[in-house]
């Protein structure tokens, strides 16, 4: 009798083991899918859309091997037809200055970035990508999150020339066209510099004319309304 409790016991601390890693293994899938599917195209690339849906494969394979009812099978078949999909990065709006509409799509957006930045470190501890690649991701994720804070500095901005005038304003203006010259290494910034060189030179332009202020102040909220 002794060694069938043993036996009864032994049995329910390995279901109950397996279940806890099946529940790890499950919310580690569920954040996974949820930065692939929630992080901005903008802040995609190839590479980091091919190792979120190669480490989430890796996800399933473990599930199904602690539950063979986890419908593993579809999802690694959705995840094949998702690598498959032509991936590119969308042009940046016309006549805008902000990536983002409002502070807090930009503020979600950083939070993401930086959640998957998490991701990436964790990967790299558990040996799951050597350093150069861990590097490289990091790199272009922390580009990411700069051009979240420029768009949050530049609506700070809109607002001000808004409420204050293009005297307060124009030197946040300035401050984030700074910061997006800095990241446009490859030229893949040119539109956003480009918009905001323009609304710069119309600002410059009415703080030598003051009668303008009105009109260019209403200009620059058409270009990207602030929250």
């Amino acid at each position: 009798m002794a060694m069938v409790a043993i036996a009864i016991q032994t049995a329910e601390n390995q279901r109950r083991e397996r279940q806890m890693q099946l529940l790890a293994v499950r919310n580690r899938i569920r954040g996974t899918e949820h930065l692939l599917d929630n992080l901005p195209a903008e802040f995609q690339t190839l590479e980091l859309r091919t190792l979120l849906i190669g480490y989430l494969r890796n996800l399933w394979y473990s599930a199904s091997k602690l539950d063979r009812s986890t419908g593993h099978q579809q999802a690694l078949q959705k995840l094949d037809e998702l690598e498959k999909e032509t991936f590119t990065t969308p042009a940046f709006p016309e006549n805008q200055v902000t990536l983002f509409h409002d502070r807090n799509t930009a503020q979600r957006n950083r939070s993401l970035i930086r959640e998957t930045a998490e991701l990436i470190n964790n990967l790299k501890q558990l040996n799951a990508i050597n350093s150069q690649t861990c590097q490289q991701q990091l790199q272009q994720l922390k580009s990411a999150y700069v051009r979240c804070n420029c768009d949050l500095l530049l609506q700070d901005a809109q607002q001000a020339l808004h409420d204050r005038g293009a005297q307060v304003a124009v030197h946040k203006f300035r401050s984030a066209l700074m910061q997006l010259k800095r990241l446009n290494t490859r030229h893949q910034l040119d539109t956003q510099v480009f918009n905001l060189n323009q609304l710069l030179e119309q600002l410059n332009a009415q703080l030598n004319d003051p009668v303008n202020e009105n009109s260019l102040s209403e200009n620059a909220e058409t270009a990207s309304p602030p929250n």
